[in-house]
């Protein structure tokens, strides 16, 4: 726990006790005398004394929920200036970001000057995803004169978009050169300077702040990854282990180091692993990479103990049996692949695991041999039932077995009848089959169902433009799926092709551009080339189909297009 929070307990521990004092009136007279001598006691209302009372009882307790929900009514009912701190300290320390940030702003209209109100909104606003906004109150705490923490506030903007991230970035930078010597603001636009690739900029400032603060774990974090982003990485290496050596019970700089001795020292590596399992023995990612590092090092039993111990939980279970998955896959071992694979029965390794399932078994033991594995295992796991039924038709879809994917799928809504997606999947089959009531059967059930399932939407609409003299009604499906999805290649292209067939070529060819910019597949190529052709552009058209052509070589609709506009021969 930071000073700070310590502090910040405590503070809340006082507050609740000082609160529970005896009402002024009935105080016993020696009470009073004192009273005199000393800033005189808040006069809160008396029924206020059992929330407050409650408050303490819960913090003791551990029971922070209970103890937030009664200081803030009470902030709230009587306005004291001291619950309102207290509010907002426990909130901060609670990571109830919203909260923390209005009784902050409350604070400080009562107390402008107050250093931690000005931290805790600081931080509050940062965590909420507005770091820019939080640093005039962090820059405030530092012409306070107080312990400041510019290096979280920088971490949180790196994860926003360009624009924050930039702005962020060049505030900081203004910031710093007006307050060159905080060590503070050096390690968090060093921070910025290592994410932008930077590295000797962030090198030479984050070394100033260790000059200032040798020990400094986050100082060290930087500098030391900033080293492996230059390709140092001997040099990382030792600086990681004087960064733990000062800083023993520092998690990411540990495993930053065992990531690093794992390359050039694996028993080093896992000597410092054994130590963060003690020290986070919850920490079951830890425990995974220990388990990977004793079966590299042929260390069985051990390995086994800690599978053992990821087991208890199904989660780490999955995890654990897919990594291991992947390594057998890596060796070749497509049995132990498989059989680890199958173990990974938990989102989110299971949707990959049952694919790499599928893309083993059909390459070591053939098409029939997968999708009877694949059954079986559906039967097993009701719960993944449907993600298994899309696996098995997929692999029908490209064996071209359109008849038993309709059947395979059909089953599979006797089970799963709400099922949008094996419907969706149905409605495909349905149309590789040219059975157009089937098709139009299945997508109205889910439109009707979810009016704005902009897939089925333009699914159906593109069917009835290919398959039927329906191009108005078509056209007005298609719309309906481009204002929900207006940046959609595939219903770009729907769009651009259905005008294309009712004549309007000028019309159709922006959509068909703009689809074919975000995805050069086949299908787009050959509307897009047709439309170039119908309005004399003959040198982009066939640039545009050999484009598709490249990717799909064999492409069906690319062939059908240059049939029908007779250009095989040329």
């Amino acid at each position: 726990m930071s000073q700070r929070l310590h502090y910040t307990l405590i503070g809340l521990f006082l507050l609740a006790s000082g609160c529970a004092l005896t009402p002024a009136d009935h105080q016993p007279e020696k009470a009073v005398a004192a009273e005199d001598k000393s800033a005189p006691l808040r006069a809160l209302p008396e029924d206020s004394v059992y929330d407050l009372l409650l408050a303490e009882l819960s913090l003791r307790n551990h029971d922070l929920n209970t103890a937030l929900s009664n200081y803030r009514r009470q902030a709230d009912r009587t306005g004291d200036l001291e619950l309102i701190a207290s509010t907002a300290r426990l909130a901060d320390y609670m990571e109830q970001h919203n909260v923390a940030a209005v009784y902050a702003q409350r604070w400080l209209k009562r107390d402008a000057g107050a250093s931690e109100a000005h931290y805790i909104l600081a931080g509050a606003l940062s965590r909420l995803g507005d770091p820019l906004s939080g640093l005039p109150h962090m820059i405030r705490v530092l012409e306070l004169g107080d312990e400041t923490n510019f290096a979280a506030m920088a971490a949180t903007a790196l994860g926003r978009p360009d624009a924050e991230k930039n702005a962020f970035f060049e505030a900081l930078q203004t910031v710093q050169s007006q307050h060159p010597s905080d060590n503070s603001l050096r390690i968090a636009l060093a921070l910025m300077l290592q994410y932008r690739q930077r590295e000797e900029d962030a090198l030479e400032l984050v070394r100033l702040a260790l000059d200032e603060e040798p020990t400094n774990p986050h100082a060290l974090l930087i500098e030391t990854r900033t080293l492996s982003q230059l390709g140092r990485d001997n040099e990382a290496i030792e600086r990681l282990k004087y960064a733990v050596d000062q800083n023993p019970r520092h998690k990411r700089l540990r495993h930053d180091l065992c990531r690093k001795l794992v390359k050039v020292d694996v028993y080093q590596a896992k000597a410092h692993y054994e130590v963060l399992a003690r020290q986070y023995p919850q920490d079951h990612d830890i425990l995974l990479e220990l388990m990977l590092i004793n079966r590299e090092l042929s260390n069985t039993e051990e390995a086994e103990q800690q599978l053992e111990s990821l087991s208890a939980n199904p989660q780490q279970r999955s995890r654990a049996h897919y990594v291991l998955g992947r390594l057998a896959e890596e060796e070749r071992d497509w049995s132990d692949a498989l059989q680890h694979y199958q173990q990974a029965t938990s989102l989110p390794e299971f949707n990959e695991a049952s694919r790499r399932v599928a893309s083993i078994s059909l390459s070591t033991e053939g098409r029939e041999q997968a999708l009877s594995r694949l059954a079986d295992w559906r039967e097993s796991l009701p719960e993944h039932a449907e993600f298994i039924y899309l696996l098995e038709a997929e692999i029908l879809r490209k064996a071209d077995l359109d008849e038993r994917g309709f059947s395979l799928l059909t089953q599979g809504l006797q089970t799963l009848p709400d099922s949008t997606e094996l419907r969706y999947a149905r409605s495909l089959f349905s149309e590789r089959l040219g059975n157009l009531p089937a098709v139009e059967k299945d997508l109205r059930y889910i439109i009707d169902r979810d009016p704005n399932n902009s897939a089925a939407l333009n699914a159906l609409g593109y069917t009835l433009a290919n398959r039927s003299a329906r191009l108005d009604e078509a056209q007005r499906l298609i719309e309906r799926a481009l204002k929900l999805s207006p940046d959609d290649p595939a219903i770009l292209d729907s769009y651009g092709w259905v005008l294309l067939l009712k004549g309007k070529t000028e019309a159709a060819l922006s959509y068909l551009e703009r689809a074919f910019a975000q995805s050069q597949d086949h299908e787009i190529a050959a509307h897009l080339g047709e439309a170039y052709w119908l309005l004399g552009r003959e040198d982009a058209a066939r640039a545009v189909w050999q484009k598709g052509l490249q990717d799909t070589p064999n492409s069906p609709i690319i062939y059908d297009t240059l049939q029908r506009l007779k250009l095989l021969d040329e």
